[in-house]
């Protein structure tokens, strides 16, 4: 088995490693869309390292470059994303290999700390405590079940393509003074939209005063539920504001708000109306690629038990 960067890779090599992509997580990291993310500097310079037998790739892990701001300030956090293992070569120690690659290549390059998403439940949480990573962070859950109320007159409506720019800079003006996922890369909800992420006639809720821009929603709706993990907003009115359009335009459908949205202020999702849930199986994990650590060290120094912490929708990788 040979480990190789993209750029290394084959023609033939590329068509096998789209097959791992969709076949681990029913979509795949696009030439397209690394080349976008290369231009602004969101990935690793190599991009991701992938685990070659002859000429087919049977394993892939890509790093992402994550703007964290950490209690003790800002830095670039190595983001381990769409780890995969073709199923014939599962426990196999592919998938080890290649994070022990990445965590090397992130160290050389000057990036100590790493994080990546996972599901508790799933095998793979093992094998990343056993290099390093901690679980630092699970989302909160506000549930609702289905609604029937009539909708009521509102100033909430869906976003349109020429307001990207602008809600991408509303959200690192209204993140100031947090910890965490504080700061996006400049267009990164055009590129959303771009890689069909994102529709904004039907994922984005606005709301404008005087054509200023107060507040956003981001959905992430199927025809069987609708899930909102990110509302930022000038106030809390505006924020309440939001959530009840959410509830709005879930007519019919049960739905829910997790992250620290629905930390910040419980309230807002009252427990006569709604379910809660303090966390999830979906879990952030974090790595010191200098050293092993605790819990208690990890979640410290990613600040994830400060009142302050930011993770929303946008922020999972």
């Amino acid at each position: 088995m040979r480990i190789l960067t993209f750029d290394e890779l084959t023609p033939e090599m590329e068509r096998s490693r789209m097959l791992v992509n969709v076949a681990a997580f029913s979509s795949v990291f696009t030439r397209e869309r690394i080349a976008d993310l290369r231009r602004r500097k969101a990935i690793a310079e190599y991009v991701g390292v992938f685990a070659v037998v002859g000429q087919e790739v049977v394993g892939h892990v890509f790093v992402e470059l994550i703007p964290y701001d950490f209690p003790d300030g800002p830095a670039t956090v190595s983001g381990i994303a769409t780890v995969g293992t073709r199923p014939d070569a599962a426990r196999s120690g592919v998938a080890r290999r290649l994070l022990e690659d990445a965590h090397e290549r992130e160290l050389a390059a000057g990036r100590r700390f790493a994080a990546l998403w996972t599901n508790r439940s799933w095998g793979a949480h093992h094998l990343y405590e056993k290099l390093g990573y901690r679980d630092v962070y699970t989302s909160p859950w506000a549930v609702h079940p289905p609604s029937e109320d009539s909708p009521s007159a509102s100033s909430v409506r869906f976003a349109t393509k020429d307001e990207l720019d602008e809600i991408d800079e509303f959200h690192d003006r209204m993140s100031r003074g947090r910890v965490g996922y504080c700061r996006r890369y400049r267009g990164t909800m055009r590129s959303a939209v771009r890689f069909r992420y994102v529709d904004p006639a039907t994922d984005l809720l606005v709301v404008r005063r005087r054509g200023e821009l107060v507040g956003y929603a981001h959905l992430e709706r199927s025809a069987r539920r609708v899930i909102c993990g990110e509302v930022v907003a000038v106030s809390r009115r505006v924020k309440q504001e939001l959530v009840n359009a959410v509830g709005r335009v879930s007519r019919g459908l049960p739905y829910a708000f997790q992250h620290t949205l629905v930390s910040d202020d419980p309230a807002m999702f009252p427990s006569r109306t709604y379910v809660h849930g303090p966390v999830g199986w979906y879990v952030m994990m974090g790595a010191d690629l200098e050293r092993n650590w605790s819990t208690s060290a990890a979640e410290g120094r990613f600040g994830t038990r400060d009142p302050r912490f930011l993770c929303l929708a946008g922020d999972r990788f």
